[in-house]
């Protein structure tokens, strides 16, 4: 999915994680933050293919305040010169309380450099376009969008769940997604947690997986084979921070998995 299952966006069909084993269902969980739940430090990401594991690409997002807006910034750079730039504006709130989206723009473009997708959406007008460039050739899809308070896109999915997770919510996080299916969409999302810890392959230690999926009712039955859902990784002892994910890099775009630098070491280390 664009948008909302990518990275950290935002996913349509994904390629399963490896799993090397199940974790224990008794490990101790962190405490409960509050005020410090929407804290992020910049994060350094690996992309590879998911099909052989191969290298293709880093990627690096920051936080930063300015006159009580916060700004998320990403970009990721493949090696044969695609590259990825993502940029959400949130308003701050009172401690402890989710910030709200005010913008988002998600650009991508190929190995040539030229542009291939341009996601947009301003929350305060509900103005929403998707640009998908055909040969030099923009085709836009325009909406005005009525827009949930709880409405997020690309990273900022992310971090908000990081933060509910932070908080001590754990078997279920709702929100609502932007993303270009291929035109405006915001639909509503629910993030599962497994009740057990696991290990997965491409991040040491015992991690949370969380499945995301549209939450659409009785209509979800009809049409969620033809909705993305994607799988994403957390790290418990380590302030519940993202670790990797696999999802579509935009709608019906190439497959990637991103890792996230290890800010941690083991205790055997």
């Amino acid at each position: 999915m664009r948008g909302g299952f990518r990275v950290l966006s935002l996913l349509v069909a994904l390629v399963a994680p490896v799993l090397t084993g199940a974790g224990s269902s008794h490990a101790l969980e962190p405490a409960v933050e509050t005020g410090s739940a929407f804290d992020f430090l910049p994060t350094e990401l690996t992309i590879f293919d998911p099909a052989d594991r191969q290298v293709i690409g880093h990627g690096r997002y920051s936080v930063s305040t300015t006159e009580g807006v916060e700004v998320v910034e990403g970009e990721n750079e493949y090696l044969d010169g695609r590259r990825d730039r993502e940029l959400e504006r949130l308003k701050l709130g009172a401690p402890g309380d989710a910030r709200l989206l005010l913008s988002a723009e998600h650009s991508f473009f190929g190995v040539n450099g030229a542009l291939r997708v341009v996601d947009r959406l301003d929350t305060r007008t509900g103005a929403a376009s998707c640009t998908e460039y055909v040969r030099g050739t923009p085709r836009v899809r325009r909406a005005t969008l009525t827009v949930p308070a709880d409405t997020y896109a690309g990273a900022t999915q992310l971090m908000l769940v990081v933060a509910r997770l932070r908080q001590g919510q754990r078997e279920r996080i709702t929100l609502h997604s932007f993303n270009c299916l291929p035109g405006p969409r915001i639909i509503p999302v629910e993030a599962s947690v497994s009740p057990k810890r696991e290990l997965w392959a491409m991040y040491p230690g015992e991690l949370a997986r969380i499945e995301f999926r549209p939450d659409l009712g009785w209509l979800g039955v009809l049409i969620s084979p033809f909705l993305p859902t994607m799988e994403v990784w957390f790290d418990p002892a380590d302030r519940w921070n993202y670790v990797g994910a696999t999802f579509d890099r935009f709608y019906k775009g190439e497959h990637i998995l991103t890792v996230r630098a290890r800010t941690r070491k083991l205790p055997a280390e």
